[in-house]
C-alpha cells in the first residue's frame, strides 16, 4: 500500500523514482502503520509517517518541494485507502485484482483533480474585486474579470476602456468611441469615472467606462477589466 502510494505521488509531480527508495520507504511506513496500534497518538504517527517517507523518497531540495510533496501523499493515501475499501468490499475474494484497479483508478482520479485544481486556480486569479468612484462621488462596488480579448482603447488619449454590466448604466457626459469587432461595429458610450481601485493592483484614473448592452455572461462578473490596467 504504501509503495502504491509513493509511486503515485512520484508520476503525478514526475519526480524521479528509486525503486531501492522505495523500497525502504515503504518499510519504514509499515513500521509506522504498527506503532498505530500503541498507546503513540495517532496522528502523531500519521504525520511522521508521510514526512518520513516523503524523505525518504523524493530527497530534500527546499521547503516548498517538501511540502508539496507531503501535500499530494497524504492526498493520495486518503484516496487509496478510499479506493481500497470501496473496491475490498466489491472484490473482496480477489485481492490482486482490487489492487490493480484501485492504482488504475486512484492515478486517473488524483490527475483529473490536479488538473481541475490547476484550471480553476487560473480561471480564479483572473477575477478582482473593483471599486469605481465617480464625479458626483457616488460608489460602486463590483467583481472584475480580466479578458484578455479586451484590447479597447479611446483614439484620442489611448485609454483604456473596461465594459460594466448595463445594469449600473450612468447619466454622464458621454464620449462617443468607434470599435470594431469580427461580427460588427459601432460607437460606444463611455465616461469618465473619477478613479476605480482594483484589489491587489491599485488604483487607475486614465481609464473609461462603456456600458455593455450585452450581457456578461461570465458568473458573478460585472465588469470586464481591461489587460493594461494589470500592471501595478
Amino acid at each position: 500500500m504504501d509503495a502504491i502510494i509513493t509511486i503515485s505521488v512520484g508520476i503525478l509531480l514526475k519526480r524521479k523514482i528509486s525503486i531501492f527508495r522505495i523500497i525502504i520507504s515503504s518499510i519504514v511506513g509499515s513500521i509506522f502503520s504498527l506503532l498505530i496500534f500503541t498507546s503513540i497518538n495517532k496522528i502523531v504517527v500519521e504525520v511522521l509517517s508521510i514526512l518520513i517517507m516523503v524523505l525518504i523518497s523524493f530527497g530534500y531540495k527546499n521547503i516548498r518541494y517538501t511540502l508539496n510533496n507531503i501535500f499530494y501523499m497524504y492526498l493520495t493515501s486518503v484516496l487509496l485507502g478510499g479506493l481500497f475499501y470501496l473496491f475490498n468490499l466489491k472484490v473482496s475474494d480477489n485481492v490482486a485484482l482490487s489492487y490493480f484497479i484501485m492504482v488504475i483508478i486512484s492515478i486517473e482520479v488524483v490527475t483529473l483533480y490536479i488538473k481541475e485544481m490547476k484550471k480553476m486556480k487560473n480561471i480564479y486569479n483572473n477575477y478582482y474585486k473593483v471599486d469605481i468612484y465617480f464625479k458626483d462621488k457616488e460608489k460602486i462596488k463590483l467583481v472584475g474579470f480580466v479578458d484578455t480579448g479586451n484590447n479597447l482603447y479611446d483614439p484620442y488619449k489611448k485609454r483604456p476602456i473596461i465594459l460594466v454590466s448595463n445594469k449600473y448604466y450612468k447619466e454622464d457626459n458621454f464620449i462617443l468611441v468607434p470599435y470594431n469587432t469580427i461580427d460588427s461595429s459601432g460607437l460606444l458610450k463611455c465616461i469618465k469615472p473619477e478613479i476605480i481601485f482594483i484589489e491587489g493592483i491599485g488604483y487607475k484614473s486614465n481609464v473609461l467606462i462603456a456600458f455593455s448592452d450585452n450581457p456578461i455572461l461570465i458568473e458573478g462578473v460585472d465588469v470586464i477589466l481591461h489587460k493594461d490596467l494589470m500592471k501595478g
